[in-house]
C-alpha cells in the first residue's frame, strides 16, 4: 500500500484511531525541537504551544501597530489644529518647536525658509545653483533618515553640529500646477545614530512634512 492510499483511507475513515487507540497510543515522532522520540501527542501538544507563541507574537504585533497609529493621529490632530491658530511665521516657528520637544522628543532642530523676502526671525537661505552651501540638504524633495555632510550640519546646527549622529531631512514644498517648488526645510537632529538611521521608515515624516507645508504655504507672502 502507497503512502497516497494510507492518506487516503485515513482521511475517509475519520474514526480509525478512535476504534484503534492502542494504536495511537504506540505511534511516536521526532520532536519538532530537540528531535528526541515523544509520543504522537506530546508531539500535537508542542505544535500547538508553538502555534500559540506565533499567535501571540503577532496579535501584540497588531496591538503595538495600533497605538502607534492612535499615536500618529493624535500628533496630527494636534498639528492641524496649531497650525490653523497660526497668524505669522513666528507662530509657525513656536509651531515647530512644540512639535519637535513634545513629540518627537528630538534635542535639535532647524527651520529655514528659502527666500530672501521673508521679513522673520526665522532663518533664510537663498538657493543658488551652483556652489550653494547647503546643496545636500536642499536636494531633497522626499523626507530623508539618515546623515548629512559636515560641514552642512555646522550650517544648520551651529552650537551643536559635531554632536549630530542622525538627521531627519522634511522638505517644505509647494505644487503649484503641478510643478513644485521649495519652500523650505526642517531637519531634525540627533544624537544616537539609531534615532533617524537610515532604515527608519519616513511614511509619518513625509505626512507630517505635508502638514507644515501647507501651514506654511498660508503663511508665506
Amino acid at each position: 500500500m502507497s503512502e497516497e492510499e494510507v492518506i487516503q483511507y485515513l482521511s475517509s475513515t475519520p474514526d480509525f484511531f478512535t476504534r484503534h487507540a492502542d494504536v495511537l497510543e504506540g505511534l511516536t515522532l521526532p520532536h519538532p525541537i530537540n528531535a528526541k522520540v515523544v509520543s504522537l501527542l506530546e508531539y500535537q501538544v508542542t505544535i500547538l504551544r508553538q502555534k500559540n507563541a506565533s499567535y501571540k507574537a503577532e496579535f501584540e504585533h497588531l496591538v503595538d501597530v495600533a497605538r502607534e497609529n492612535a499615536s500618529t493621529l493624535q500628533k496630527s490632530r494636534r498639528l492641524v489644529l496649531a497650525g490653523l491658530s497660526c497668524v505669522s511665521l513666528e507662530d509657525f516657528a513656536v509651531v515647530i518647536d512644540d512639535i519637535v520637544r513634545e513629540d518627537f522628543a528630538v534635542p535639535h532642530h532647524a527651520l529655514i525658509l528659502y527666500s530672501d523676502k521673508v521679513e522673520s526671525s526665522v532663518r533664510t537661505h537663498q538657493l543658488v545653483k551652483e556652489g550653494d552651501l547647503l546643496a545636500h540638504t536642499v536636494g531633497f524633495i522626499d523626507c530623508f533618515c539618515g546623515m548629512l555632510p559636515a560641514n552642512e550640519l555646522d550650517i544648520l546646527f551651529p552650537q551643536s553640529g559635531e554632536s549630530i549622529r542622525s538627521v531627519a531631512v522634511l522638505p517644505l514644498l509647494s505644487r503649484e500646477g503641478g510643478e513644485i517648488k521649495k519652500r523650505g526645510v526642517l531637519v531634525l537632529g540627533a544624537n544616537a545614530e539609531a534615532t533617524f538611521g537610515k532604515s527608519k521608515g519616513v511614511l509619518f515624516l513625509q505626512y507630517l512634512a505635508d502638514l507644515l507645508s501647507a501651514i506654511l504655504l498660508r503663511l508665506m507672502p
